[in-house]
């Protein structure tokens, strides 16, 4: 048998239909070309979210769970579902959008809090798409801040192929502030625009690909990996993901 995997790709813009949420789609794109049987794809959006920043208030140590009542739950949600994550994202004064880093402020902390501070091995697999509006705009130290949490997270960061992706997909709109821009750079045949759509599309198909081996691997290995507690939380979503299946025959 061959566990599907999914893969969720999230779109960190406030501004709804942008360079961002376009060049998700590109990802996304890519990976149902491969099989849509096999890799099940989602967008969530952060446009008209409400995300407020963690208030440092410790509340969840002793809740497990965040006080504030917003959009968080939700997205987390499907964070903890997915086996492999996409994050498509604007660069804000050279770094994450800051409704975007409360997020992960939030979900690092509910997770040590829920786990007594020692985080679960999560296995995601982890792609970076981040997008500036100039050369040196601070796409790739977001990208790498995005890489950073992929490893606090017990993730995996992957990039797409070089030589169009190193570190993820990355870019610049050439200081143009429209939504469309990478869309109207890529119908003059800009090489960079063409350059970022391209790293987008491999990043996504390595984030599948990876998903597949990683959690069918874990599949087969149960028996010897289970003897690490590190990564119950891992194998338990997979035994409740078999389970679900052998009750649907």
């Amino acid at each position: 048998m061959i566990l599907p995997v999914k893969i969720l790709g999230i779109s960190a813009s406030i501004r709804r239909s942008g360079n961002s949420e376009y060049l998700l789609k590109k990802a996304l794109k890519a990976i149902e070309n491969i099989d849509s049987n096999i890799f099940k794809t989602e967008i969530y959006s952060f446009t008209g979210k409400v995300l407020s920043p963690c208030l440092g208030c410790l509340s969840c140590l002793d809740f497990k769970d965040c006080i504030l009542r917003d959009d968080f739950d939700e997205i987390k949600e499907k964070w903890l579902e997915a086996d492999g994550i996409i994050y498509s994202v604007p660069v804000f004064h050279l770094g994450l959008p800051a409704h975007f880093k409360s997020f992960l402020d939030r979900l690092g902390q509910t997770a040590m809090a829920q786990y007594q501070d020692r985080l679960p091995r999560y296995m995601k697999v982890i792609g970076v798409i981040s997008q500036g509006t100039d050369l040196g705009g601070g796409a790739e130290l977001t990208a790498i801040q995005l890489i950073t949490h992929a490893l606090v997270m017990g993730g995996i960061p992957v990039s797409g192929d070089p030589p169009e992706s190193y570190i993820g997909a990355v870019g610049w709109t050439e200081r143009s502030p429209l939504l469309d821009a990478i869309i109207r750079l890529e119908e003059k045949n800009d090489i960079n625009a063409s350059t970022l759509i391209k790293a987008a599309e491999t990043l996504g198909k390595r984030v599948a690909y990876l998903s597949l081996i990683i959690k069918n691997g874990a599949y087969i290995t149960k028996d010897i990996i289970e003897k690490d507690l590190g990564y119950s939380l891992f194998l338990d979503k997979i035994k409740k993901e078999i389970s679900k299946v052998n009750n649907q025959l």
